[in-house]
């Protein structure tokens, strides 16, 4: 089933605890972390905490990350992220993607600045980070995982004819 595209597109990396969001308006094809919600508040309170998280707006699609088998089948695991992600759409009104995820939460290193300062000297060690530190890194690999699975959806055959039908209607 193709979304309507009368709202948004968030793209979600769920895990155990939590799970990373991102999303793309109407009429982008850029997918941007949004941020990081807790898992174990409960299904009611993570819909609301995502409709606290995107202001309001309406979503469209909803483009779950799963974790498919190296043969591109669906494990336990992959299946109940995507009955996650199905339950999800329902309640915010959206139709739900799945999306492989494989690799989505791995950051290539030899990008990573992690290790030197704004200055190009080298930084403390990364084993004795705060407790904030910490959180915040944690925060934005989720949403920045969200955002890979998201763009991949975008950049792909299925995104680019809905990203069509949205400016046919536009």
């Amino acid at each position: 089933m193709s979304p309507t595209m009368d709202g948004c597109a968030v793209g979600i990396d769920p895990g155990e605890r939590w799970v990373g969001v991102a999303r793309a308006a109407l009429d982008s094809t850029l997918a941007l972390p949004v941020g990081t919600l807790d898992r174990s508040a409960g299904d009611a309170a993570m819909v609301q905490a995502l409709r606290d998280l995107l202001g309001g707006e309406q979503v469209s699609a909803l483009v779950i990350g799963v974790p498919f088998r190296g043969d591109g089948r669906e494990d336990a695991q992959a299946r109940a992220f995507r009955e996650f992600g199905e339950e999800l759409a329902s309640a915010l009104g959206a139709t739900c993607v799945a999306q492989d995820e494989r690799f989505s939460s791995h950051f290539d290193s030899q990008f990573s600045l992690e290790g030197t300062t704004d200055r190009g000297r080298k930084a403390r060690s990364p084993g004795r980070r705060s407790v904030q530190r910490q959180r915040r890194d944690r925060e934005r690999s989720h949403a920045a995982a969200a955002a890979r699975i998201l763009q991949r959806w975008l950049d792909s055959e299925e995104g680019s004819r809905a990203q069509a039908r949205v400016d046919a209607e536009i």
